[in-house]
């Protein structure tokens, strides 16, 4: 009777230990929504620190600090919940406002995996670039800002990029020629002319940060998250 008593236990101890196994935390880089600003907010709706990031995609500053922050920022802090990022536009010139749209298209769930290819292969899209731009006939015939657009998107190797990441041709061209996603990424460059001055930059939680690298920006967002 002991020794059924004590296997009654172990059984016992055996179930509720499966019972209370730890579920693997979350990973918040998979949560995205696109934010009344415009921009995109990737991480935890219920982080305690919100950072704003006002990015070109053809600004090799942005691309610096997209390649510092990684490992901190998106693979740990955004990652286990205690940050969360909203990334806004800020258009400066054609294969800007193409990634842009671009980055966009698909639908709000493919954004934060396309924000990070573009950044990853920030210089040889520009490389590829200035190169097609150079060519007498880049733009030749291309009237609208629609066919420019699909120029240089497909000239600076953009295009190709992002069907091999999983959007159809057919896609990508829709998002291109879209005039209200267009408008909507103007519209909000326009209206942050004279609030911030240049690429990038950066608020926590509103207030506006003097920064503009990992190493600048790392110190305050610590010290919001220790308040």
């Amino acid at each position: 009777m002991r020794l059924l008593g004590v296997l009654a236990g172990v059984l016992a101890g055996l179930v509720m230990t499966g019972g209370a196994e730890a579920q693997p935390a979350r990973d918040w880089r998979t949560a995205t929504v696109k934010a009344a600003s415009g921009g995109y907010q990737i991480g935890n709706p219920q982080a305690r620190v919100t950072l704003v990031e006002y990015v070109s995609y053809t600004c090799p500053h942005c691309g610096h600090f997209v390649e510092e922050s990684k490992a901190p920022l998106h693979d740990g802090l955004v990652r286990n919940g205690q940050v969360r990022v909203e990334i806004r536009n800020f258009v400066r010139d054609p294969l800007d406002l193409a990634s842009a749209l671009l980055a966009r298209c698909g639908g709000t769930a493919r954004f934060a995996r396309q924000h990070a290819l573009i950044f990853a292969n920030q210089k040889a899209l520009l490389d590829k670039a200035m190169a097609f731009q150079a060519t007498p006939d880049a733009f030749k015939g291309a009237t609208t800002i629609e066919a420019r657009l699909r120029r240089i998107a497909a000239g600076s190797g953009l295009t190709a990029l992002m069907t091999r990441s999983g959007l159809s041709p057919q896609q990508a061209d829709r998002c291109l020629i879209d005039a209200a996603a267009r408008q909507e990424l103007v519209g909000a460059t326009e209206k942050l002319q004279g609030r911030i001055e240049g690429t990038p930059s950066f608020e926590i939680d509103g207030n506006l940060l003097a920064a503009n690298s990992w190493a600048e920006v790392e110190p305050p967002l610590r010290q919001a998250l220790q308040r």
